[in-house]
């Protein structure tokens, strides 16, 4: 069974149909980790600030369906000797976003269109690496700790994007909700928004059941060409999916 057939049960499928080649409004949503950032940022706040054996005990969990994604992140933060405010500076000083990236924001910006980050991470790592960035217009849907930053753990999280009442697959953003809900707030069916990622689980769920376009690497770009969905590779910049952007974006009369 493909991952499409099973997550149909979890997830509202697209929610427009659109026709011709007519396209509106372009908008982007990114998966984060190890896509617009170069680098597992989630996985750097905890190696080496957690107990190695508990972390791979929670992995473990995990990789045997016994826990969600969602309560393993958590045990593995709730694991961490730090506040979210030493860890957000962490971020910040160490990691880095994808060559291109600011490129291809620019110009969906500038052609009146909406960049989004959707991740099953949490913002206290995330936010800290869009502003050093200068990437702050960016909306975040992610998971959040709302424990004061100088508290240390076990935190206290909120998931406002998971969109529980239309996807129960227990995760921490449903991105396919993410994508229709882009859609319907710039331009409705005749826009369109393209998802860049590079997992699987809500990524694949977002590139069968949700996007209109795909840029993939890694796990996401196998998935895609074992189930037969149309994806563009991307490797160490985003120059497919400039290249995209500014081919639609000057159709429509963007400069």
């Amino acid at each position: 069974m493909r991952w499409h057939d099973v997550t149909a049960r979890h997830c509202r499928t697209r929610d427009h149909e659109r026709s011709g080649l007519d396209v509106g409004i372009i908008n982007v949503v990114f998966d984060f980790d190890s896509t617009l950032a170069t680098t597992f940022v989630g996985g750097e706040m905890f190696r080496g600030y957690a107990p190695k054996d508990k972390v791979t005990e929670a992995s473990a969990r995990h990789k045997a369906n016994e826990t969600s994604l969602r309560v393993y992140q958590e045990e593995v933060f709730d694991l961490i000797t730090e506040s979210t405010s030493q860890m957000s500076k962490r971020a910040a000083e160490n990691c880095s976003i994808r060559s291109l990236a600011h490129e291809v924001c620019e110009q969906v910006w500038n052609s009146g269109g909406t960049v989004a980050v959707a991740s099953a991470g949490l913002d206290f790592y995330i936010q800290p690496v869009l502003d050093k960035a200068g990437l702050n217009k960016i909306q975040l849907h992610s998971g959040r700790v709302t424990s004061d930053p100088t508290e240390l753990p076990p935190f206290r999280y909120d998931y406002p994007s998971s969109f529980r009442e239309t996807c129960q697959s227990d995760g921490v953003v449903c991105k396919c909700e993410v994508i229709n809900s882009m859609r319907r707030e710039n331009g409705g069916a005749e826009s369109e928004v393209i998802f860049v990622g590079d997992g699987v689980t809500s990524d694949a769920c977002a590139a069968a059941n949700a996007a209109d376009k795909v840029f993939a690497t890694g796990r996401l770009l196998d998935y895609c060409n074992k189930n037969v969905i149309p994806a563009t590779e991307f490797g160490e910049d985003f120059e497919p999916v400039l290249s995209y952007v500014l081919s639609k974006t000057s159709v429509n009369g963007a400069q």
